[in-house]
């Protein structure tokens, strides 16, 4: 028996994985197929299959290799809990199936991981679905499939690497109620779990909205609009995921009392809690990435309006300084007549015209002050 968590060999093949098979989505089943028809990825490989079984005094861990080992395991240990890493494989999702006697709408539902989260009721069994999320440079969902049967858990998840790691440290220190619970209260943990790890996804958004707002007030940068929807489409599917999922655990709350006890309940109301303020935190990170776009906007504006005004300045200065060269440029001849610009025969002509054109300059940058226009350009007011 190994209490090691087998998730840190894994998250560095997880991440890879992920890169070089995320893509849009696309629906495997052919339109007008039937109900409950499989059809998996002709090259998925076989999946990793762990199984986790405890009572209130002992556990084991064990990879297996056949779905006909799990004979080993069932009703011999209080919760059975079998964790599938790349369910494409059609064949292992079948005889899972068979095993555990699941419908195949359900089965066909873990094959097509482009579900939403949602809660649905069997005969015998709850089957679920969640979406953990990843950020790196951008967001991306995972789904994961969750059956609760009466003394049996069995997770599907599309790669290797989850946050499940402090659920099996518990079960492997007897720490907490979860070994002495049933598998409803382990159903519990890796929906609280999955919730838990939005937190950090949604923090790190809201940094880098942070940053985008700084730079918006000090410098902002051309690609800043950018960003800011690179940032409300991660939100976009945040929201998708968590608004869902709130529905998911009230479900369990209201209709689940058959395999769910009153126990389990209440910290499913937590979770309910959780998912709660997830939803109001990521609808206010929209309203901040929506006015982040006015404010570039604004500020945008309001800087061209700025240079604008500097410019027309400069040109309401020049305007007489033109018309005075203008003038004086005029070629009359002063000896064919005396109106005929006698100020051309001026022994100090010259120094007269570039002092009128200065005092001109000093008057308009005066009127300019008194009207206020030069303070928030040439004078800015400095707060104390």
């Amino acid at each position: 028996m190994s209490s090691e968590d087998p998730t840190s060999k894994t998250s560095a093949l997880g991440d890879s994985k992920r890169g070089k098979r995320r893509k849009r989505f696309r629906r495997r089943t052919s339109p007008g197929a039937a109900p409950g028809t499989l059809v998996g990825d002709p090259q998925a490989p076989r999946p990793r299959m762990t199984v986790i079984a405890y009572s209130g005094d002992d556990f084991v861990e064990q990879e297996i290799i056949e779905v006909s080992e799990l004979q080993n395991y069932l009703g011999k240990w209080r919760v059975l809990w079998l964790n599938i890493e790349g369910p494409g494989n059609v064949g292992v999702v079948q005889e899972l199936g068979e095993l555990f006697g699941l419908h195949r709408l359900s089965l066909e539902d873990v094959l097509a991981t482009h579900q939403r989260p949602k809660f649905e009721q069997y005969e015998h069994y709850y089957f679920i679905v969640a979406r953990m999320l990843e950020l790196s440079a951008r967001i991306h969902s995972e789904q994961l499939s969750l059956f609760l049967g009466q003394n049996f858990v069995l997770t599907f998840q599309e790669f290797p690497g989850d946050c499940f790691g402090p659920i099996r440290e518990r079960i492997f220190k007897g720490v907490g109620r979860i070994r002495v619970e049933g598998s409803d209260y382990l159903a519990y943990s890796i929906l609280d779990a999955v919730v838990d790890s939005y937190f950090p996804v949604l923090e790190e958004l809201t940094d880098r909205l942070d940053e985008v707002e700084e730079e918006i007030i000090n410098a902002p940068k051309a690609d800043v609009v950018t960003r800011i929807h690179g940032i409300k489409r991660d939100l976009l599917v945040f929201r998708r995921v968590t608004w869902p999922l709130r529905d998911v655990i009230n479900f369990l709350l209201r209709d689940g009392a058959e395999l769910v006890n009153a126990n389990t309940r209440i910290y499913l109301r937590d979770c309910y809690d959780h998912t709660v303020q997830l939803i109001d935190l990521v609808e206010t990170c929209r309203e901040i990435g929506s006015d982040l776009v006015d404010v570039y906007l604004s500020s945008t504006s309001f800087k061209l309006n700025e240079v604008m005004k500097v410019l027309t300045i400069i040109s309401t200065i020049f305007i007489p300084l033109t018309f005075i060269a203008g003038v004086y440029g005029m070629n009359f001849d002063t000896k064919a007549s005396p109106y005929n610009m006698p100020e051309l025969e001026w022994y100090y002509g010259y120094p007269l015209c570039i002092a009128l054109m200065l005092v001109v300059t000093f008057l308009l940058l005066y009127f300019f002050k008194k009207k206020g226009w030069l303070d928030s350009i040439i004078l800015p007011q400095t707060k104390n």
